[in-house]
C-alpha cells in the first residue's frame, strides 16, 4: 500500500515538473496569455482615452446652445443665476454619462467671465452661495484667453493607466457679444489598479476566461506547430539510430513541409555516404574472410558455400528481401573472427589440443566484436556470435539453447556443419550424402533445430 502511494506521489511530482518544461505548446499558451493581458490593458487605456473625449464632447454639445440662448438674458450682474443654470445643465451631462461612472467620478466645474476688462471667477461655495473673485494669475488668464480662439482646451497628455486629472475649458461665449464665458472642469481618470479593485469580480472573470482561451489557443496552435516538429524530431532520432529507411512526412505545403523535404534530402545524402562507407567496410571484411579461407586448401570457398546453403534455407522459410540480405551478410562473415585465431591452429592437420580448441572457440566472439563496431550493422551480429550454439545447449560461446538461439545463427549452424561434412578436411574425408543425411536426422533436437533441418532437406538434394 505504501509502495503504491509512494509511486503515485512520485508520478504526480514528475508530471508537475514536466508541465514546466518549456515546450513549444506551453510557450504558445504563455504567449497568448501575456498577449491577452496586454490587449486587456490596451483596451482599458483606449476606453479611458476615448471616454474622456466623448465626455468632453458630450458636455460641450449639451450645454453650448442652451448657454448661448440663456446667456443673452444675463449680464455681469447676474452671473450667479447663469451659474445655477449651467450647474443644472452639467448635472444632466453627468446623468447622461452614467455609463462611464466606473471610470470617472462626479464632475466639479467653474465659470469664468470676462467683461472686456478682466477675468472673474464665479463659483458656489459649500453652502450653495454664489461668489465671484477677480483672477490675478497672469498665466491662468492667458490660458483662458487661448480658449476664446480654440473653443476647447484640455490639459490631456499620454495616458498609461496611472491615475491622473484632465482639465477641460470650454468657450460658451455668444458670438455676437463682447464678453467671454468659459466653463472649466476636471476629469479625474481612475488608475488601472484602482479600477481592478473596484471591479474585482469582473476582472477575475476576465482573467479566468483569458486563461482558458489562451490555453485552448495554445493547445490548438501547439498541435498545428509543435506536433509536426515533434514528429520530425522522432523521425530524425530513428534515422540517427540506424533506421535508414525512415523518412520525414508531414503532408504540409508550408515551411514545416519544406523543412521535412530538406531534411529528407539531407538524410538521403548522409545515408548514401554512410552506406557507401559501410559497404566498403563490409567488402573489406568479406575479402578478408575469403583470404582467411584461401590460406588453407581445406577451407577455400567455405564462406561462399555456407552462404549459398543458408540462402537456400532462407528461401525455404520465405524470408523477405531485407531478412535475406541480413542472412547473406551474416553467413559470408560468420568466420571473420578467425582473424584473431593463429594460423598454425587453423591449418593444423592433426587433432587440436584442448587449449587450441579454446583459442579456436573465441572466433565467434571476436567476429561479433568486429561487426558491432560498424554502425547500423548490429543486425548481423547474432548470426556471427551464435552460429556454434547447439539446440540442446551444449554449444559455445554462451551455451544458450532452443529458440533462444537467433534464427539466422541456427540456419548458419546447419549450413556450416553441412559444408564441413561434405568437404575434405585434414583430419577427415568428405562424407557421402547418405551418411550426411543420417547424421542430420539423428542430430535433430541435439545440434540442430528440427524444423530447419526438415526445411533444408526439402530445398537441398541429399
Amino acid at each position: 500500500m505504501m509502495k503504491r502511494l509512494s509511486l503515485s506521489v512520485r508520478l504526480i511530482f514528475k508530471n508537475f515538473l514536466n508541465f514546466w518544461i518549456p515546450s513549444l505548446s506551453r510557450r504558445l499558451t504563455v504567449s497568448f496569455t501575456v498577449f491577452g493581458m496586454v490587449i486587456g490593458y490596451a483596451v482599458f487605456i483606449y476606453i479611458a482615452i476615448s471616454s474622456t473625449n466623448i465626455y468632453i464632447k458630450l458636455a460641450y454639445n449639451s450645454i453650448l446652445q442652451y448657454v448661448y440662448s440663456v446667456s443673452r438674458e444675463y449680464n455681469t450682474d447676474n452671473q450667479g443665476e447663469l451659474l445655477k443654470i449651467i450647474d443644472q445643465r452639467m448635472t444632466n451631462v453627468v446623468n447622461l454619462a452614467k455609463a462611464f461612472e466606473g471610470i470617472f467620478p462626479q464632475l466639479k466645474f467653474d465659470l469664468y467671465f470676462n467683461d472686456g476688462i478682466s477675468w472673474q471667477h464665479t463659483y458656489m461655495d459649500e453652502k450653495g452661495v454664489v461668489k465671484s473673485e477677480k483672477i490675478t494669475d497672469k498665466l491662468f488668464s492667458q490660458s483662458l484667453e487661448k480658449v476664446r480662439t480654440e473653443r476647447i482646451l484640455t490639459s490631456s497628455r499620454l495616458f498609461f493607466g496611472a491615475e491622473d486629472k484632465v482639465n477641460v475649458k470650454i468657450n460658451v461665449s455668444p458670438s455676437e457679444s463682447n464678453y467671454a464665458q468659459i466653463i472649466s472642469f476636471n476629469i479625474y481618470r481612475m488608475g488601472f489598479f484602482n479600477f481592478l479593485k473596484k471591479n474585482f469580480f469582473k476582472a477575475l472573470i476576465f482573467f479566468i476566461l483569458l486563461f482558458l482561451i489562451s490555453r485552448i489557443l495554445g493547445q490548438i496552435f501547439g498541435s498545428l506547430l509543435a506536433r509536426p516538429l515533434e514528429n520530425l524530431s522522432q523521425e530524425a532520432e530513428a534515422i540517427a539510430s540506424g533506421q535508414y529507411e525512415r523518412r520525414f512526412t508531414t503532408g504540409r505545403k508550408d515551411e514545416i513541409g519544406r523543412l521535412a523535404e530538406h531534411l529528407n534530402t539531407m538524410a538521403s545524402r548522409i545515408i548514401d555516404g554512410t552506406k557507401e562507407r559501410e559497404d566498403i567496410f563490409i567488402g573489406i571484411l568479406i575479402a578478408l574472410t575469403r583470404a582467411i579461407d584461401a590460406k588453407s586448401p581445406w577451407t577455400a570457398g567455405h564462406s561462399e558455400r555456407v552462404t549459398k546453403f543458408s540462402e537456400a534455407i532462407g528461401r525455404g522459410l520465405h524470408l523477405n528481401d531485407d531478412e535475406m540480405r541480413i542472412l547473406s551478410i551474416s553467413a559470408i562473415l560468420h568466420d571473420v573472427g578467425k582473424i584473431a585465431v593463429p594460423e598454425k591452429i587453423l591449418n593444423k592437420p592433426e587433432k587440436l589440443s584442448d587449449k587450441e580448441l579454446d583459442v579456436g572457440k573465441r572466433h565467434p566472439m571476436a567476429g561479433a566484436d568486429i561487426i558491432s563496431s560498424i554502425p547500423s550493422y548490429e543486425t548481423i551480429v547474432p548470426g556471427i556470435l551464435y552460429h556454434h550454439e547447439r539446440w540442446d545447449g551444449t554449444g559455445y560461446p554462451t551455451g544458450i539453447k532452443g529458440k533462444d538461439i537467433p534464427l539466422f545463427a541456427r540456419i548458419i549452424c546447419i549450413a556450416d556443419v553441412y559444408d564441413a561434412l561434405t568437404e575434405d578436411r585434414p583430419y577427415s574425408k568428405a562424407w557421402n550424402k547418405k551418411r550426411v543425411k543420417h547424421f542430420f536426422e539423428t542430430q535433430k533436437g541435439k545440434i540442430f533445430d528440427p524444423e530447419l533441418v526438415d526445411v533444408f532437406m526439402k530445398v537441398h538434394e541429399f
